[in-house]
């Protein structure tokens, strides 16, 4: 067995020898203080043209007012960052303006009538839409009469100021701007002449997968379209590219062997279980209180199923990975929609005294029902709580199955009868029910099941396997290239990935998280070199079943600096689109076009038409995004076929049939309007591009995480 197995397997060894050398740790930098005067260290995170970001104050915010986001670590460490660097390059750019927001508007952007968008969104019940103003005033009380607030709430409250000020600052800049963006007239006139000028033009599209060309992707070619496409592949900042390579944990014969068993032992429970639904849930299942039409049931299990009787129970048998077991808990006719109505009593199922009122006042209603003292509809207007069905008699409507609450469900679809009323109990409160009609496309039997479904995972002993295979590996070749002669024909199984930046959080196909962002760390390491590959093991896990799906080996394959990317970094991300742009080149230097028709028929295409297509769209339809083979549509004289155009997802030719120039505009104030508007409405996300990109942003984050 492989040395790093062992360790692995006798791991309270090594967490021994952690926690000795953590303590010696602790105890050294202990003395040490001293000798430091016992001041402070730095703990700056980065600057925003000088002013630092302290990393208590980001710790702060990202415990205070991000804890309940539901975004990765990192996703929301991003998050943070961009806010702490839009918010000083916006109180730098305001305070030179003059801009600041009042201690008056600040409570009214808080509490007043016109609420900033961060409250709106901070303080809205999910369940209504509304904002809780209750909730908000009982908090503007507590305030204004200085009462002790919790600590966590208090904080919560700082960092939600910080936002609603920096938000209410970035519109006012933005308004600024807005204001004084202008459109001239005569730019007005050539901006609805562009839009206006047609052109109709029929065309061939020859896609590049059709086109059978070989070509050599040099690294010449490669930096010739970099070069030319320059403001799409220079890096700002030094970025760094990986190969690695990923080793999937599948379960072994031994692993499915074992829990086919396992899922034996659960049917065999199942059959037994007087509980159903309760015995699923608890090992992992599931129970919907509703009614499957055949169509609905599982492919594998449909015919089994249909031959049932209700009590019996079906699998284990193997679906997508899993194995599933499935009880049948009932069998009958359901209809498909019910049309009812109801009146609602309100009540706290947990409230005894307002259930009991509840259902003292709703067995009343039915006792005038029943009498025929009063009809349904009145009585529903009159006294039920439901405000949507309420002004309606109580109607609810034609409804399918599991739009109601179960109860509800229960007595509509199963045990209730048309015409008859019914007292049901919910989480909302007391229903009285009227069964209005049911409707049966077919009279075919539904099925109400339980199931439980066991994803077939790898045993810790698989997974322990599959480590020291790649453990070996990785203690055994400190350098590529010796571990993919090592590997032979495997090492075609390394993947790149494209330019990472120090602060990402992102490998590739990995994605994102904390093996992620340590295969990045150790990438950016001052001792790492081209070629190295990295001491640890890198392990994902699944995030539903809890194992580990994947052990990867990270190698950093090069290093590239600021500027125009390099071909070999370039090679990953731009390789098939230059292939395409050669084999295009190479047919288009042969083609000897006489007519659209033989051209389409040579390679088994159709010749498509476009209509009234502008210069500024861009866009034809059935081609897409295709600019070059528009500008020359307009360019060439109608009726005349034009040379092959390289396009973006093709080799094109082009007949322009006709054009038709644009008239004046007849209400110019009203193109200049629309121009204006759509610029502004670009304001708020440009002009925070521009400022970033003016502002001088150091980025240190990746010294603590």
């Amino acid at each position: 067995m492989a040395i790093i197995g062992k360790i692995r397997r006798n791991f309270w060894f090594v967490l021994i020898l952690l926690g000795l050398a953590l303590a010696a740790f602790i105890l050294m930098d202990m003395t040490s203080a001293g000798n430091r005067g016992g001041g402070a260290t730095s703990l700056n995170m980065g600057e925003i043209n000088g002013k630092q970001i302290d990393y208590r104050d980001f710790q702060k915010t990202e415990q205070s007012y991000y804890r309940s986001n539901t975004s990765d670590t990192y996703t929301k460490r991003k998050a943070i960052w961009d806010f702490y660097v839009e918010k000083n390059l916006i109180e730098e750019e305001a305070g030179s303006l003059g801009l600041h927001v009042s201690e008056e508007e600040l409570n009214e952007l808080q509490f007043g009538q016109n609420l900033s968008p961060i409250v709106q969104q901070n303080w809205r019940n999910p369940q209504t839409g509304q904002i809780d103003r209750a909730q908000l005033n009982s908090f503007k009380t507590a305030i204004d009469n200085g009462d002790d607030l919790n600590p966590t709430f208090e904080s919560y409250w700082d960092e939600q100021q910080k936002q609603i000020v920096k938000d209410r600052l970035q519109t006012k800049l933005s308004n600024i701007v807005s204001k004084g963006i202008y459109m001239p007239k005569w730019m007005a006139q050539e901006s609805y002449k562009e839009d206006n000028t047609k052109v109709d033009f029929s065309f061939v599209k020859i896609p590049f997968d059709k086109i059978n060309k070989e070509v050599e992707v040099t690294d010449a070619a490669i930096k010739s379209y970099l070069q030319e496409n320059k403001a799409r592949f220079t890096n700002d900042e030094e970025t760094r590219i990986l190969e690695y390579l990923v080793y999937d944990v599948v379960p072994s014969s031994v692993d499915t062997a074992d829990q086919l068993q396992a899922a034996r032992d659960l049917a065999a429970g199942f059959r037994a279980s007087k509980d159903d639904s309760l015995y699923a849930v608890n090992n992992g299942g599931g129970f919907a209180n509703f009614y499957f039409g055949e169509a609905q049931l599982p492919a594998v299990a449909k015919d089994s199923i249909k031959a049932m009787k209700v009590g019996s129970v079906y699998g284990p048998y193997f679906d997508n990975n899993t194995y599933s077991i499935l009880k049948l808990v009932d069998k009958r006719q359901v209809p498909d929609t019910v049309a009812a109505r109801h009146i609602l009593r309100s009540a706290e199922p947990t409230n005894k005294t307002q259930l009991a009122a509840a259902r003292s006042f709703a067995d009343s209603l039915v006792n005038l029902l029943e009498r025929g003292v009063a009809s349904f509809d009145s009585l529903a207007i009159k006294h039920s709580e439901d405000p949507g069905s309420a002004p309606k008699g109580g109607d609810l409507g034609e409804f399918t199955q599991g739009r109601m609450v179960p109860e509800f469900n229960e007595v509509c679809f199963v045990s209730g009868t048309t015409g008859n009323y019914y007292t049901v109990t919910s989480q909302f409160g007391v229903h009285i029910i009227e069964i209005l009609n049911k409707k049966f496309t077919n009279r075919d039997p539904k099925y109400k099941i339980a199931t439980i479904a066991k994803t077939i995972v790898p045993s810790e002993t698989t997974q322990n396997e599959y480590y020291d295979k790649v453990a070996d590996l990785v203690s055994e070749h400190r350098d590529i290239n010796s571990m993919k002669t090592a590997l032979g024909a495997e090492s075609s199984n390394f993947e790149s990935s494209n330019g990472i930046k120090r602060n990402d959080f992102t490998v590739g196909a990995l994605g994102t998280g904390q093996s992620s962002r340590d295969i990045i760390r150790w990438a950016f390491d001052e001792s790492t070199e081209v070629g190295d590959i990295a001491p640890d093991v890198f392990t994902y896990d699944d995030p539903v079943n809890y194992f580990t799906n994947k052990y990867v080996i990270a190698s950093l394959r090069s290093i590239e600096p600021e500027g125009l990317m390099s071909a070999a970094a370039g090679r990953n991300v731009v390789e098939l689109a230059v292939a395409n742009k050669m084999k295009a080149e190479a047919l288009a230097s042969e083609l000897n076009i006489s007519s659209l028709e033989e051209l389409a028929s040579q390679y088994e295409l159709e010749v498509q038409e476009a209509a009234d297509v502008s210069i500024k769209g861009g866009f034809i339809p059935g081609a897409g995004n295709e600019p070059d083979v528009i500008a020359t549509a307009f360019s060439i004289p109608e009726q005349s076929i034009s040379k092959p155009i390289v396009g973006s997802s093709g080799l094109f030719v082009v007949k322009t049939r006709s054009k038709t120039e644009s008239n004046e505009a007849s209400n110019l104030p009203f193109v200049m309007k629309n121009a204006v508007d759509a610029t502004r409405s670009a304001v708020g996300f440009k002009l925070m591009e521009s400022l970033k990109k003016s502002a001088n942003i150091v980025d240190d984050r990746s010294t603590y995480y």
